[in-house]
């Protein structure tokens, strides 16, 4: 007879998980046909009428991009997660030399030198599976300062954690993207409280960070990402830009009142292109408008029990590699749902960062899947070495 609390697991493989990432993959898929159709006018007749309206170009890449984010995805959860250590400071080593080659070639993409061109139609963004190798660098590097010590509290090995972070830091900030170099910030943060750092280092790093930020915006942001601050604050700012965009997507969010207009209808403002970036950075303004209030709240629930599930993990594993990286997981992911979620809804500066598992975009799909499948890693060996009872 199974244990209570079993039923969930399978053999140490954690279906919730599973489960919860392919519907949101499935729910992204939807949302991607529903915004990029044409404009349905309640004349098509029968299923051909339907599909004539379908455009199926993003559809299919971003299928493809799962599929061959899946193929490397499932080596990795099947892998033990110790093992990635030894290719860890050569992971590390090439990530930073890409960021750094993608400031002197300078291809523009959006106003952002973040992008290497594949062909015509496809790109890859370093800075994405920049993410990734960050999280393991640091997870490896703080778990091993903790087991050497009892804790992670000594000052060199405290300072040695920020140099790792800043040194891809920096080169993201210098892209110019905020966001992503934002999300490392958040990475960071995850993976020494995981850590359990001490209050000290928390306090004065945030009266640090307080006393940076106006030399950072002074000194490292550039005229376009000082624009964008002050068009949050205003968004009245910059009608033809980014305030455009901010307006527009808070309109669309409202015009979806309690329960939506429905997916694939006559009347809806995100086909007619109402948004800009409507499949990336703004895809959630068009759920919202699809949706309705209720179905944007159950988009927000299923994050939010992935990203509980996750700290269950980070819970069962007695190994502190392991929770680091099932903590930075967490951080990783909840800041880009916060912060796109915001952005949508003009609560956050736009900053250019897609929704997980939802937007269009290959890189952030292989980041995302790539991190979760190191969190099935993780939970699979803490059931095996009998850490869950």
């Amino acid at each position: 007879m199974a244990k209570p609390g079993k039923t969930k697991q399978v053999k140490g493989v954690d279906i919730v998980i599973i489960l919860l990432v392919t519907v949101l993959l499935l729910f992204g898929l939807v949302a991607l046909l529903n915004v990029l159709s044409d404009p349905f006018d309640g004349t098509e007749v029968g299923l051909e009428g339907f599909l004539s309206r379908l455009n199926l170009e993003y559809f299919n890449r971003q299928l493809v991009s799962i599929l061959i984010s899946l193929a490397i995805a499932v080596p990795i959860a099947i892998l033990d997660y110790d093992k990635y250590k030894p290719f860890v400071k050569m992971a590390y080593i090439v990530t930073c030399a890409m960021l750094v080659l993608l400031l002197v070639v300078k291809v523009n993409t959006r106003g952002v030198f973040g992008w290497y061109k594949i062909g015509t139609s496809r790109s890859f963004q370093p800075s994405e599976i920049g993410k990734v190798v960050l999280l393991v660098a640091l997870s490896k590097f703080v778990s091993e300062a903790y087991d050497r010590r009892g804790h992670f509290n000594n000052f060199w090995d405290v300072l040695q954690s920020v140099v790792l972070f800043a040194v891809p830091f920096v080169l993201v900030l210098r892209q110019p993207d905020l966001g992503t170099a934002m999300v490392f910030a958040a990475i960071y943060i995850g993976v020494v409280f995981a850590a359990r750092i001490s209050w000290l280092y928390i306090l004065g790093g945030a009266t640090l960070s307080a006393i940076s930020l106006p030399l950072i915006y002074r000194y490292l942001l550039d005229r376009d990402q000082k624009a964008r601050i002050r068009v949050f604050l205003d968004p009245t700012l910059d009608l033809e830009g980014d305030g455009y965009n901010v307006l527009k997507s808070k309109e669309l969010v409202g015009s979806g009142g309690m329960f939506g207009k429905g997916f694939f209808t006559p009347g809806t403002l995100a086909q007619k292109k109402y948004v800009p970036e409507r499949q990336t950075d703004f895809i959630f303004s068009s759920i919202a408008e699809g949706l309705g209030f209720v179905g944007a709240m159950i988009l927000i629930l299923l994050f939010f029990l992935l990203l509980l599930r996750i700290l269950l993990v980070a819970r069962r594993s007695k190994d502190m590699f392991g929770r680091c990286l099932c903590v930075g997981t967490v951080a990783m992911m909840g800041f880009h749902v916060f912060e796109n979620i915001g952005m949508n809804m003009g609560l956050l500066p736009v900053t250019g960062i897609p929704l997980p598992l939802i937007s269009y975009g290959g890189s952030n799909v292989m980041a995302t899947l790539i991190t979760i499948a190191m969190v099935l890693s993780v939970n699979y060996r803490a059931y095996n070495r009998g850490q869950i009872t």
